[in-house]
């Protein structure tokens, strides 16, 4: 989930630096990944016209983020709207108490919008993109004040929403501070930032993650109001019958 936004990070081996990319997704996920997590967030969504929606959400996950669950808990409109993820997000369920009905997430519906956000239910799933991007690490870049590590991840496969995405990676902190994704025509589509980077415990964490939706000038602002770490979780949670509870 958005407490893990190595998520967003695709990496893999490269030569020709004194480290490599399995080294820094490795210290990544070290940095972010506990095995168990709950986050009361706050979501809002800026529109190009200058409206405004707020909605307040629950994120937990299990097993280093292999397994999730959204919770909406205001607007009461959407209170109880529930979204499963397992599998890294290889599968995924809706769950919308006004239809009372769950329905799976198809392949191709995974570009698609969650609660009109700029994220996307792609956007939100913890693959383990080693396997499915080709991955170069091109040298160093400073970012928003840090030196980063620069990663340009292009999929094997066709399926994803992106043509490639761009990561920059703070190389003392090794957590994430900036990362671009670019559409079938290789434009900018979306800019995604983080905000406030604090460690919880052994974790780093973000006040604020940032999502810019460059094609449509919107924006989603998603801020960390409490973060638990390593805790003990109802694995029943992580099920579909829990889903209509």
């Amino acid at each position: 989930m958005l407490t893990r936004i190595s998520v967003f990070i695709l990496l893999t081996s490269v030569c020709g630096y004194s480290i490599t990319v399995d080294e820094i997704l490795d210290k990544t996920e070290a940095n972010q990944t506990p095995q168990t997590s709950r986050v009361e967030m706050t979501q809002r969504v800026y529109e190009s016209d200058g409206r405004e929606n707020v909605s307040r959400l629950i994120s937990y996950s299990s097993d280093k983020g292999e397994k999730s669950l959204l919770e909406y808990i205001e607007p009461a409109r959407i209170k109880g709207m529930k979204i499963l993820m397992l599998n890294d997000g290889d599968d995924i369920w809706f769950y919308s108490p006004r239809t009372a009905r769950i329905r799976k997430i198809a392949s191709h519906q995974k570009n698609q919008s969650i609660n009109n956000s700029d994220f996307s239910y792609e956007d939100m799933s913890a693959k383990d993109m080693r396997e499915d991007y080709n991955i170069k690490l091109e040298g160093e870049e400073e970012k928003n004040g840090s030196v980063c590590y620069k990663l340009v991840a292009v999929p094997k496969k066709s399926g994803s929403s992106y043509s490639k995405t761009i990561n920059w990676i703070d190389k003392e902190k090794f957590i994430p501070v900036e990362v671009h994704y670019f559409d079938e025509e290789n434009s900018l589509w979306k800019k995604l930032c983080v905000e406030g980077a604090r460690q919880i415990g052994k974790y780093w964490s973000y006040e604020k993650v940032v999502m810019h939706n460059v094609l449509k000038g919107s924006k989603t602002v998603m801020e960390m109001n409490k973060t638990e770490n390593d805790i003990d979780l109802d694995q029943e949670m992580f099920s579909e019958r829990y889903l209509s509870r």
